[in-house]
C-alpha cells in the first residue's frame, strides 16, 4: 500500500498574490499551527488538500523538517529548484488557491523570520514537522519567543494519526518501555485527526480513539479521509491563549474518568499507556492563599519536575491547561507546554456564574499521588 505522504500537490508559480474570494481578516499576530504525526499517517496528504482545495483561506504552509529524518522526507517535499537550492535558504511558491507553499532550510525561529518577510500575503501559518519529532520543544520555540511575539501567535498542535496502523504503532512504542515520539505527539496535541478512516476496521479505529483519549482527554478527535477536514476545525484553535473558545475545547475529548458523576476522575484502576497518562484534577473555588499555593505547586511541578513535598518523585509534563475561579469573582486560565506556562485572568460576563475549576496534566509519572499532592496543598492554604 502506498503511503499517503507520497502524493505531492502540483505547485503553480505566480508573480502576484491571487485575490481570495473569502478570507478571514488578518489578525494583529499571525496564528501558527504545528502539524505533527506518525510517519506515513498523512501529514503531506493533509497539506496537499490545503494547497489545492479552494477553501478561501490564505495559508502559508511550511514544508520543513525538524529532526533526524530530514534527508528522508525532505526529498519528497522540498520545492526548491536544484540549481538554486545551494544558494537560497528559502523558496516560496504561490499555488492556485491563494496559499503560499514554502521550503525553508533554516530551523526554528529563523524559518519563521524569513517567512514573515512575506507578511500580508497570508493570514495563517502551518508548520509541518517530521514524523519523528517531539512537538513539545518545537511549540516552546514559538510560544513567548521575544523575537517573534509581536508577529506570531502559537495557535495549537494538530496531530495526524494513521487510522490503520496507529494502534499498532502505539502498542509497539509502549512495548519498548520508552516514551517514544508518537506518544508525545498525541500527548501534546490540541486536536487529533484520525486519517484513513475509510479503510480502517471499525473496531480498530474505535479502540484507537479510546487509547488516544487515555493519553489526551482534552483533544477533540476528528476522523478524516485523505486528509480532508473542515479547516475551521484546525485553524483559530487558540489553544495557547486565554480566549473564550478555550472553554469550548478544553474537555471536548472526554476520557472515561470524566463521565463519572463524581469529581474524582482518576482512580486506582486507571489504565496507563507507556507511562504517558492524563490527569484531571478538580479545583474548588479558591481564596487568595489557596490561589498562591496553586501557582507555587504548578511552578514546582513544571520547572523542577517533582512534587513539592517529594523531590524524589520525578514528573514530566508535556502539556497542561486549566481554569479556576477565586472568591473575588476573577477567573484564571492556565496554559503550558513542557516547562513553559502562564496563568492569565480571563474576562467573563458578570452573570456567567461559578465555573467548575480543573487542571489537566498530560505527561509521565502522573497518578493519584499527584492529584492528592495538589489537593492537600490547597486544603492547607
Amino acid at each position: 500500500m502506498a503511503s499517503d505522504d507520497e502524493d505531492i500537490p502540483d505547485l503553480v508559480e505566480a508573480t502576484a498574490p491571487p485575490a481570495a474570494t473569502t478570507t478571514a481578516s488578518a489578525p494583529a499576530r499571525v496564528p501558527l499551527t504545528i502539524i505533527t504525526g506518525f510517519l506515513g499517517a498523512g501529514k503531506s496528504t493533509l497539506l496537499q488538500y490545503i494547497l489545492t482545495e479552494r477553501h478561501g483561506y490564505r495559508i502559508a504552509v511550511i514544508m520543513n523538517e525538524f529532526g533526524d529524518t530530514a534527508d528522508i522526507e525532505g526529498r519528497k517535499i522540498d520545492v526548491a529548484d536544484d540549481a538554486s537550492s545551494s544558494q537560497l535558504s528559502a523558496e516560496f511558491l504561490e499555488v492556485a488557491n491563494g496559499c503560499l507553499c514554502c521550503s525553508i532550510k533554516d530551523s526554528g525561529a529563523a524559518a519563521i523570520e524569513k517567512l514573515m518577510q512575506k507578511r500580508g500575503r497570508f493570514d495563517y501559518i502551518l508548520l509541518e514537522t517530521t514524523g519523528l519529532a517531539d512537538p513539545g520543544p518545537i511549540a516552546s520555540i514559538f510560544w513567548h519567543n521575544e523575537d517573534l511575539s509581536e508577529d506570531i501567535l502559537l495557535d495549537g498542535v494538530v496531530c495526524v494519526v494513521d487510522g490503520v496502523f496507529g494502534l499498532q504503532q502505539i502498542e509497539n512504542d509502549k512495548a519498548t518501555g520508552e516514551v517514544k515520539e508518537s506518544l508525545r505527539q498525541v500527548g501534546c496535541a490540541d486536536i487529533v485527526l484520525l486519517n484513513k478512516a475509510d479503510i480502517a476496521k471499525s473496531e480498530d479505529i474505535s479502540k484507537l480513539e479510546t487509547t488516544i483519549r487515555t493519553l489526551n482527554p482534552t483533544a477533540p478527535i476528528e476522523r478524516t479521509v485523505k486528509g480532508n477536514i473542515d479547516l475551521a476545525k484546525i485553524l483559530d484553535l487558540r489553544a495557547y491563549s486565554a480566549e473564550p473558545n478555550f472553554f469550548d475545547t478544553a474537555l471536548a475529548g472526554r476520557s472515561a474518568h470524566e463521565q463519572h458523576e463524581h469529581e474524582h476522575v482518576h482512580d486506582d484502576d486507571c489504565s496507563h499507556v507507556n507511562d504517558i497518562t492524563s490527569l484531571l484534577i478538580p479545583i474548588p473555588l479558591l481564596g487568595e492563599p489557596a490561589a498562591q499555593k496553586l501557582d507555587e505547586w504548578i511552578r514546582t511541578v513544571l520547572w523542577e519536575g517533582h512534587l513539592p513535598e517529594a523531590p524524589e518523585w520525578e514528573l514530566e509534563v508535556l502539556r497542561c491547561k486549566g481554569v479556576w475561579q477565586v472568591k473575588d469573582g476573577k477567573t484564571f486560565v492556565l496554559q503550558g507546554v513542557k516547562n513553559l506556562y502562564e496563568t492569565r485572568e480571563e474576562e467573563r460576563h458578570v452573570d456567567a456564574g461559578e465555573i467548575a475549576g480543573k487542571v489537566v496534566l498530560i505527561g509521565r509519572g502522573l497518578d493519584n499521588d499527584v492529584l492528592k499532592s495538589l489537593q492537600n496543598a490547597l486544603e492547607k492554604a
